[in-house]
């Protein structure tokens, strides 16, 4: 297995690790936040049914019932919600044993239960169960049907006795099975992110597959042209040296049999080709703009609902720390009324049971704190929870107490609101105040509406005539929403960096291919222009003169001799060109070193490219005549004989050549510039690859060839210990300069 390929599955496999551990992650948060938000609802529903029931007894209100008690200096003093937990369940042994009332309904704590979770929003099935503490034997159920089995969240809460005498408790439990609720919704997310990741990274793969065997194809295309070039030598020279000697039927049979070779792998190369492309898939374009629109859209909609849902949940807990905080206040100031009044204006009478207990608790003095149970219907509930409501009640003994009302301090308030959200986590606050109570349905859940506002708590009546009211406030809460679930946001980022890795993937592997293309192509056309092409020409020559129809120096047949011979010398070019190369990639090629004169040189080969250019071509020779370079001949020959062949291919119709050679601090210096179309810059650096052509002009001014001319200049010079420098504008000049060390 490739590389490459071991990368890609390993990136894939990453992310799909990570997606698992942020999965894992997100059940684990899920369940801790399901696990708290039971307990304190189960404790909640418990506290009002238990209230309820006291509230029941056919008592005058401010009647009280019962003493309730705690072991001095406990964490129950500290704690509201854990001491009204543990004396309602003195209440209902006490309601049961002295009052003759019946144990807590177990549908109807559980519906209670179910709407203190709905408002918490929390999902799931619940079950409450009556049970033997002292066994834990189950007792009774509710519902009646059996909790789910199905893999999925499972939380508990702490029992709550009923009777602590008998050992009767209730608990209650919570199920949500993967497929539902949020972590159904979380588990189709995971699902649709994987589908996406697959449906990007398979036509990559796809492609990746393609892009492979058109690279095989063409390297085994190349081989087959390298070796058949090496093997033309021997028959080109023969072919010469029959043209020579005037044997037009043995060069015609030579030119044959090297024309049905070159014919042989014209065909082989098709074949291959057809080979690499049977089968080949229906353009995954269709999929690679689906796994576009998919990532945009999973990703909105995803982020949306994740926003949403992390808003409502930081909504809530903000608003119970503005109703803990609003309990606090008004128990301070409900606090201190009571202690400057002679009496609990809110007791009117109590019980004889009542009585019979204050004798008994009593005498255990300081070793317990001592509460009043009393019953208390209606006041200024209006449908709040539980803890407003306690709030109200505190509020509503000023009125009855026929004292002065104590305002709301708003410093205070603002403090112990502050001090709640900082234990929570939760950014700071602020209060603001109104007269009249806003729509409370005004805040809308959407993403779009709500980015940037602030998260407005429920407000709540802070004056006995209601005609001033107060609420609290986040002023940016996206911060911490985005913090608060990191880790479903890194998982979806990921997966939307992995689309756009492999769609940009995609976009450059088509791209390769394309290329790959159209190289198969120039391939193929190179191969008929520069060696079928001059075949058929020595081919059709051979055939003419063989013929006699043509008096021996008549002006065509010298022509077609002279073609003839020009054709010869152009394969055995390409043949010498492609065995140095193969010797060079072999580090099999020996260099004859010798002092070449540099001004000679160049004039014989502007005077060579004079007589055969099939254009005007114009040359400007600058040169000392003394000046030499140290290099091989055959070599040094070669290489400007090739640039200034390509300085012509890639010209316009009239050529100025420009050559000049010059001694620098590196070296000789010879430089080859033209007047022709130029080299683009972005090709300026793969020319010098092997089988690279420049792209813009090949067809355009009719130049044809291999892309080996530009490769094996690059790697003579290279072998010579120089280098080999491109300069262009891309479109009216080229310049290359040629630096060979003294």
């Amino acid at each position: 297995m490739k590389t490459k390929t071991i990368i890609l599955l390993s990136v894939c496999a990453l992310v799909i690790l990570f997606q698992g551990v942020g999965a894992g992650y997100a059940y684990h948060t899920l369940k801790e936040k399901a696990d708290v938000a039971l307990k304190a609802s189960f404790r909640k529903a418990f506290d009002t049914m238990v209230d309820e029931q006291v509230n029941a007894l056919p008592y005058p209100d401010g009647t009280v019932t019962h003493l309730i008690y705690t072991p001095a200096d406990s964490i129950y003093q500290q704690d509201e919600e854990l001491f009204s937990f543990y004396t309602s369940q003195q209440t209902s042994a006490i309601l049961q044993d002295v009052y003759g009332q019946p144990e807590m309904s177990l549908d109807s704590l559980r519906l209670r239960l179910e709407s203190e979770l709905h408002y918490d929003g929390v999902e799931g099935d619940v079950f409450v169960r009556k049970l033997d503490a002292r066994t834990g034997k189950t007792l009774q159920r509710s519902p009646d049907t059996p909790e789910g089995d199905a893999p999925g969240l499972h939380v508990s809460s702490e029992p709550a006795y009923l009777h602590e005498a008998r050992g009767i408790a209730v608990e209650a439990q919570l199920y949500q099975p993967f497929y539902k609720g949020y972590l159904g919704r979380m588990l189709w997310f995971y699902a649709a992110t994987l589908a996406l990741a697959l449906a990007v990274v398979i036509p990559f793969l796809v492609r990746m597959r393609r892009l492979r065997r058109e690279q095989s194809a063409i390297d085994g295309q190349r081989r087959e042209f390298y070796l058949q070039a090496k093997e033309m030598e021997q028959p080109v020279r023969r072919m010469q040296a029959d043209l020579k000697a005037a044997r037009w039927m043995q060069a015609r049979e030579t030119a044959q049999r090297l024309l049905a070779a070159t014919e042989a792998t014209l065909t082989h190369a098709k074949q291959k080709d057809a080979r690499a492309h049977k089968g080949r898939p229906a353009s995954s374009l269709w999929l690679l703009g689906l796994a576009l629109v998919g990532s945009l859209l999973l990703t909105f909609l995803w982020s949306s609902y994740i926003y949403r849902e992390q808003r409502s949940a930081m909504a809530h807990e903000v608003q119970v720390c503005f109703e803990e905080a609003f309990v606090a206040e008004s128990a301070g100031r409900y606090q201190h009324l009571i202690d400057s009044l002679p009496e609990n204006p809110r007791v009117r009478t109590a019980t004889d049971f009542c009585y019979r207990q204050t004798d008994t608790l009593l005498k255990r003095g300081d070793s317990i704190w001592i509460g009043m149970a009393f019953v208390r219907r209606g006041g200024m509930n209006m449908e709040e929870k539980a803890r407003v409501r306690r709030a109200y009640n505190n509020q509503e003994i000023f009125a009855e107490a026929g004292v002065p009302y104590v305002p709301l301090d708003s410093a205070r308030m603002d403090s112990l609101f502050n001090a709640r959200l900082q234990a929570r986590g939760l950014p700071g606050g602020q209060l603001r105040f109104m007269q009249t109570p806003p729509d409370q349905f005004a805040e809308q859940t959407l993403m779009l509406t709500t980015l940037g506002k602030p998260l407005v708590t429920r407000s709540v009546s802070v004056t006995d005539d209601r005609s001033r009211w107060m609420e609290g406030l986040i002023p940016k809460p996206m911060t911490y929403i985005l913090r608060s679930v990191w880790y479903l946001f890194v998982s979806l980022r990921l997966i939307s960096l992995l689309t756009l890795v492999c769609i940009v993937g995609l976009w450059l592997v088509g791209r390769r291919l394309r290329k790959l293309g159209q190289f198969r192509e120039d391939f193929t056309y190179s191969m008929i222009h520069d060696m079928k092409s001059p075949l058929q020409s020595v081919l059709m020559g051979a055939q003419i003169l063989a013929s006699g129809r043509l008096p021996e120096d008549s002006e065509k047949a010298v022509r077609i001799r002279q073609v003839m011979r020009d054709e010869c010398d152009h394969l055995l070019t390409l043949s010498n060109r492609v065995v140095t190369l193969t010797q060079m990639e072999r580090g099999e090629l020996e260099l004859h070193r010798t002092t070449i004169p540099l001004r000679p040189l160049l004039e014989d080969l502007a005077a060579k490219f004079r007589l055969k250019a099939p254009k005007p071509v114009a040359f400007d020779i600058a040169c000392d005549k003394d000046l030499q370079v140290h290099a091989d001949a055959f070599c040094l020959r070669e290489v400007l004989s090739n640039l200034i062949d390509n300085a012509i291919k890639y010209s316009r119709e009239e050529v100025v050549i420009h050559l000049s050679a010059a001694a620098e601090a590196d070296g000789v210096v010879i430089c080859v510039r033209d007047n022709g179309i130029g080299i683009p810059s972005r090709e300026q650096q793969r020319i010098f690859g092997k089988f690279e052509r420049v792209s813009s002009g090949s067809r355009a001014t009719g130049a044809s060839g291999f892309g080996l001319g530009l490769n094996f200049v690059w790697q003579v010079v290279r072998a010579h210990g120089g280098k080999v420098e491109v300069q262009s504008d891309g479109k009216s000049y080229s310049e290359f300069r040629v630096t060979l060390c003294f």
